[in-house]
């Protein structure tokens, strides 16, 4: 076999060069992607989280709070790609967007396939019933008690899974892919109750502005072992690979709720300091539990 002529070595090293450039710029994270290109927020148009207004803009709590963290790390430009909330952390996971910007809650089972910030909002639960709540139904329990009352919640939510730990029947149990879709479905008396973090049935509740439908209250939220109530907290979906993003999103996250701009902006779509999580809760300690 001939030796390899001086400029085939050459012509080499510059693959080997190029190749290089190539994989530090696929390897590039969200930082440097966001300040040079900008990124992408999967939203699922649900309010008060991330949703199309009346003037045809993206807005919501989460989009407002997304827009003050990123800012001061350089990025400005935001695309917020619509699809189903089932869709989001597939979405993620495959790529076809930077982040989450709706509202998720962090559980493990999630965290296998994602990554998180820490949480910016905690809720629990709340159910919408008919007027006079004819049924009875202040908890999850009520409906695992009786068999027929049929709950409406939405497919990939925390919600499907808290039905289904608290015995409630997997045939009372019906899923849409929008949270308007379930609560067209008890007015057109297809369903019972319809269940979602309080947040959101308070927005359902005044969007809908009929006297037909309400809250159900008191609402008893899911006990923990020590039998207090438990909370579902929200944060932004993140890619798992990028610790420099998460860490300096993170720090802005941070410095925002300290500053009391958070509470601010959350008062807009609602929220009250209640909402606020405990100081010193992380991601990382909700997704070991």
């Amino acid at each position: 076999m001939k030796g390899i002529k001086l400029s085939s070595l050459s012509a080499l090293g510059s693959v080997a060069l190029l190749s290089a450039v190539f994989a530090s710029s696929a390897m590039a994270g969200l930082l440097e992607k966001g300040r040079s290109n900008g990124l992408t927020a999967g939203i699922a148009n649900e309010q008060p989280y991330a949703y199309i207004g009346t003037d045809g803009k993206v807005t919501g709590a989460n989009v407002e709070v997304l827009q003050a963290i990123l800012k001061p790390l350089g990025i400005t430009k935001i695309d917020t790609p619509i699809t189903d909330f089932g869709s989001l952390v597939p979405g993620l996971a495959a790529g076809r967007f930077d982040l989450i910007g709706a509202g998720l809650f962090i559980n493990p089972s999630r965290c296998k396939v994602i990554g998180y910030s820490n949480p910016v909002t905690h809720s629990g639960g709340a159910f919408i019933v008919k007027a006079g709540n004819p049924l009875k139904l202040h908890s999850l329990k009520d409906v695992a008690s009786n068999p027929k009352a049929r709950l409406a919640t939405q497919t990939g939510t925390n919600q499907v899974q808290e039905a289904k730990d608290t015995g409630i029947a997997a045939s009372n149990v019906i899923l849409f892919d929008k949270d308007t879709e379930a609560l067209a479905a008890l007015q057109a008396d297809r369903v019972d109750v319809v269940y979602f973090p309080d947040a959101e049935i308070i927005s359902l509740v005044k969007k809908a502005n009929s006297t037909e439908i309400e809250r159900a209250l008191p609402f008893n939220q899911i006990l923990d072992t020590q039998g207090k109530p438990t909370w579902n907290y929200h944060a932004y979906g993140l890619p798992k690979n990028d610790p420099e993003f998460t860490q300096a999103f993170n720090e802005q996250l941070a410095k925002l709720r300290a500053s009391g701009e958070l509470l601010r902006i959350l008062q807009k779509y609602g929220y009250t300091e209640n909402e606020l999580p405990e100081t010193g809760v992380t991601a990382a300690q909700r997704c070991a539990l």
